[in-house]
């Protein structure tokens, strides 16, 4: 399973947000995607599913065009966790998270798959509760047990640490890390970027300014320059990658 973002264009009220982006997924790995606010990262996942239209380029997944699919195909091959965690209706969360069995074909083991995504992470407590009334953070595994119901081989999320403390931030990387799936990670902490990702593409102005390993692209001059402050990517002393803020 795999996804390529070929020469993404997007023009907003006439400015140009993307200007010929292209990336693409490692098979069975994690691919972050870092950069300043506003450096249109959450832009470029939102044109895979057309929630943005791109004017210009092409987003294929298996070697053939997003918009030949169906978005029940899409659905089934792709699990997507967006930042937007507003919820108009009073569902349940085993509600929320039963949704993911549209896509699947096979329905017959759906009540297993929702417990089992729900124990998974952590929030099974929560079945019988209202959406509305759980935290951001509860909300958000919520939407990523949904995402596992789906059943697809890949995972596309943008910021799924937003509104999680630290505890849970780690359990969601660990959980994406031990998963085994195709990733593609929109994400703002570059400390979880250099541990957890295998490979980076770093946005800034619409285009892709550095990508590479997290040590080549997590730089002094390339962190200094898309987010204005002094720090890189390091080798603790227990051998972990990690990302380091040093004196302004």
């Amino acid at each position: 399973m795999n996804i390529s973002y070929e020469d993404i264009c997007v023009k907003l009220g006439g400015k140009d947000i993307l200007s010929g982006v292209t990336l693409k997924s490692l098979e069975g790995k994690i691919v972050g995607i870092v950069g300043a606010n506003g450096c249109g990262k959450s832009t470029l996942i939102k044109t895979t599913f057309g929630i943005v239209n791109n004017h210009r380029g092409t987003v294929m997944v298996n070697g053939k065009p997003t918009k030949e699919y169906t978005p029940r195909e899409l659905a089934s091959m792709i699990g997507y966790v967006g930042q937007d965690q507003s919820v108009a209706f009073d569902f349940s969360v085993r509600d929320v998270v039963t949704m993911g069995l549209y896509a699947r074909q096979d329905k017959r083991r759906g009540k297993i798959l929702v417990d089992t995504a729900m124990v998974d992470l952590g929030v099974y407590q929560f079945a019988d509760r209202s959406i509305q009334r759980l935290s951001g953070g509860e909300r958000k595994m919520v939407f990523i047990a949904r995402a596992v119901v789906q059943g697809a081989d890949m995972f596309i999320l943008d910021e799924p640490t937003n509104h999680l403390d630290i505890k849970h931030q780690l359990f969601v990387m660990d959980y994406l890390k031990n998963s085994g799936k195709t990733t593609v990670i929109v994400i703002h902490d570059l400390r979880l970027a250099a541990h957890y990702c295998d490979y980076l593409y770093m946005i800034s102005d619409g285009k892709v300014y550095a990508e590479g390993a997290p040590m080549d692209v997590l730089t002094v001059e390339n962190v200094r320059h898309v987010f204005g402050i002094n720090g890189h990517s390091e080798i603790t002393e227990k051998g972990i990658l990690d990302f380091a803020l040093f004196e302004q």
